[in-house]
């Protein structure tokens, strides 16, 4: 099983670095611009290792032990320092007081086979502590969940921008670990991609996001849902009709359900997913294509495609701050849909920065742990209705 390792600079020197050492299939690299950031995507995904710098912008090393300590499924920790042996220890001393598993402190220039040696310490610790431990899926139980009570979905609210209001949530894949807690949707998207079941974790959340959505609407809550799809269903020929039974089961309008399609697993030349998507837009389905500007859609299929929505890929709105280039592609998504008459939507809006950025380039929708975390259906009515009160406020939204 690869190892999923984050890297943490705000430069993206060191993620380079890393990426060029560990080019072996067994590490997966991604990467966060800051220690803020970083945490926010340990939230919502599972990495085994954090590699990270002593001395970033937002967050030291100090500061990201204390926030790695928190979460129920704790990452491993590399530091890369040249700072002098006393911090070193100190930093030592840090992680085994907040129960964190520091794997090294690295020098720099990174030595491959420092590193190396360092990502080989995972396999020797025990897995005493089910809460450090990092965890996996097994296949077989991750069948059996399906069926059961494994998967959970989870909600995060969207707001409109100019209004600052609520207008609806997307829906999240969540593991119910047999230890406790919960994993992430990168755990449960891992296991199923491995073993090619892409297509049954779409369905089931399908079913699992549009039962709680007609519970709502039973009890007098009406909450649009953006539902992830998988390209393997879109390739299937009675994808729209399944949608459209799952709708009908649990009384939900199609205009309450957006179904988002990630540009990178969308193949514009396969006929399949235009027909798929050509029905459900005819039935009054939404449709977002998701993760602008990561994968390389042709932008001519754009208006031939019937998408109501684009979502601007997370990347560009975390270093647009900083990296000029990401800021001209950030700003011209946003153009670019509504020149499509498309609605815009901004994922991965972290700070009150990120949603004035957002808001000031003319986006129409915003979500992200500035605005919301992913919450449990009862977590996210309360969270609701403590925002329609005045309760809990989104800084700079209103």
């Amino acid at each position: 099983m690869s190892k999923r390792i984050l890297v943490v600079d705000n430069t993206g020197a060191l993620q380079g670095s890393v990426a060029a050492t560990l080019v072996q299939p067994d590490y997966m690299v991604a990467g966060a611009s800051g220690g803020a950031q970083a945490i926010d995507v340990l939230r919502t995904e599972h990495f085994d290792v954090v590699i990270a710098d002593h001395a970033t912008d937002d967050m030291n090393s100090f500061r990201l032990v204390e926030a790695v300590s928190t979460m129920k499924v704790r990452p491993s920790i590399i530091i890369i320092s040249p700072e002098e042996p006393r911090v070193r220890q100190e930093l030592r001393d840090h992680a085994l007081a907040y129960s964190v598993n520091l794997l090294a402190i690295i020098d720099v220039p990174i030595r491959a086979s420092v590193l190396l040696s360092a990502l080989g310490d995972i396999a020797d610790l025990g897995g005493g502590d089910s809460e450090g431990a990092a965890t996996g899926i097994a296949e077989a139980e991750f069948m059996r969940g399906l069926m059961t009570d494994g998967l959970s979905p989870v909600f995060q609210p969207k707001v409109c921008l100019k209004t600052g209001k609520v207008v609806g949530a997307e829906a999240f894949a969540r593991w119910n670990a047999p230890s406790g807690g919960l994993l992430g949707a990168g755990a449960v998207i891992k296991v199923a991609r491995e073993n090619g079941h892409m297509d049954i974790l779409t369905y089931r959340m399908l079913e699992l996001a549009l039962q709680q959505q007609g519970k709502w609407r039973r009890e007098g809550k009406s909450v649009p849902l953006s539902i992830n799809t998988a390209s393997e269903n879109l390739r299937k020929s009675d994808f729209a009709d399944v949608v459209t039974g799952l709708a009908e089961q649990f009384d939900v309008p199609a205009e309450m359900i957006c179904l988002e399609v990630t540009e990178a697993d969308f193949e514009v030349s396969k006929q399949m997913p235009l027909e798929n998507l050509g029905r459900l837009h005819a039935r009054g389905f939404g449709l977002a294509l998701d993760d602008f500007g990561a994968g390389f859609a042709p932008l001519m299929q754009l208006k031939a495609i019937p998408f109501d929505e684009l979502v601007v890929d997370r990347a560009f709105l975390g270093r647009a701050h900083e990296d000029d280039t990401a800021r001209i592609v950030f700003e011209t998504a946003i153009e670019l849909a509504h020149k499509l008459g498309l609605v815009c939507t901004v994922e991965g809006v972290e700070s009150e920065e990120h949603l004035a950025l957002a808001k000031s380039l003319g986006a129409d929708k915003a979500q992200g742990y500035h605005v919301g975390k992913p919450m449990s259906a009862h977590e996210f009515l309360i969270w609701i209705e403590d925002f329609d009160d005045g309760v809990v406020t989104v800084p700079g939204l209103r």
